[in-house]
Formats: C-alpha cells, sequence, structure tokens
C-alpha cells in the first residue's frame, strides 16, 4: 500500500489562517485499472489546525505507524468471502505519493536552501543569488547526463 498527503487550505487566502491534511492509503494489490479509483481509496487521517502539523507529524502518524506495524509483523485475521473462510492479512507500506514539501514533512528532510534535493543531497551545484537572496539551481537538470548528451530530444520523441 501506499501513502498519500497534501495540505491545503479549506478557506479563502483572506479568511483566517487554517490548514487541513488527508492522509490517505492506496492498496496496490489491485489491478492498475482498480487501485487509484476513489472507493479503493481509504482517508485513514485528517489533521486540521491553523497551520501545517511541521514537526508534529510523527505525533499525529503514530497510530497510523502502529496500525501498519502491526500487520507488518503479525498480520491481522480477515475474512474472504470469495472462498469463505479466513486468513492472516499482511500488508506492507510501499511508498508514498506528495509534493517537494509534503515529502520534507513527512520525512523530515529539509526540502528548502542549498541542499533542498533529496536525490541529489550534496552533489548539487546550487549557487546563492545575490539580488534575489535565494539559492539557483540552473542548468542542474542535465548533471547526471553524459557530457555528450544531444540537447535536442530525437526526432518523435520528447524530453524525459
Amino acid at each position: 500500500m501506499g501513502l498519500c498527503t497534501d495540505g491545503f487550505t479549506p478557506f479563502s487566502f483572506s479568511a483566517a489562517p487554517y490548514s487541513f491534511w488527508p492522509v490517505f492509503i492506496v492498496p496496490y494489490n489491485l489491478p492498475p485499472s482498480m487501485c487509484m479509483k476513489k472507493e479503493n481509496i481509504f482517508l485513514t487521517l485528517v489533521i486540521p489546525g491553523p497551520q501545517h502539523p511541521g514537526k508534529n507529524w510523527d505525533v499525529y502518524m503514530e497510530p497510523l505507524y502502529d496500525d501498519l506495524k502491526l500487520l507488518w509483523d503479525d498480520g491481522v485475521q480477515v475474512y474472504d468471502r470469495s472462498v469463505r473462510t479466513t486468513f492472516n492479512l499482511r500488508a506492507c507500506y510501499f511508498y508514498s505519493i506528495n509534493d517537494l514539501p509534503a515529502l520534507g514533512m513527512i520525512s523530515g528532510h529539509s526540502t528548502h536552501g542549498k541542499f533542498a534535493c533529496p536525490v541529489c543531497l550534496g552533489t548539487i551545484s546550487a549557487f546563492w543569488l545575490v539580488n534575489g537572496n535565494k539559492y539557483c539551481w540552473f542548468d542542474c537538470h542535465r548533471q547526471f547526463l553524459p557530457m555528450d548528451h544531444s540537447q535536442q530530444p530525437h526526432e518523435g520523441q520528447g524530453y524525459h
């Protein structure tokens, strides 16, 4: 299964500040045509508040972590209606689907500043824009390509 989350402001920006963070679980043991249908996506947690959960993310997620650990370690007895018997269901958390700010909050990785990319970490070539007062990663998107890699896509292909 996978975990999906993202925060949003349910009211207009001119209203009092308020954030809302739903957390969904998506089962990936279904056929691809079924796993992302709304009837197969489970709302497992709602984190409301005046601000995003931030450093308290683990506190809110602890009951879900405990349930996922139970499913991984021991499993739970469930009834399979198609064969009319019970079995021990085990499950694992596979991966998360979220944007970069949510990834930073979930993983504890800083997604701001010089080392914002969780893939590149310290190998990225960021530089500080003095007049912009921020970091820039200009032309870093090609850093993993070979030096002789074509600038233009091949005919009939787009950029990857």
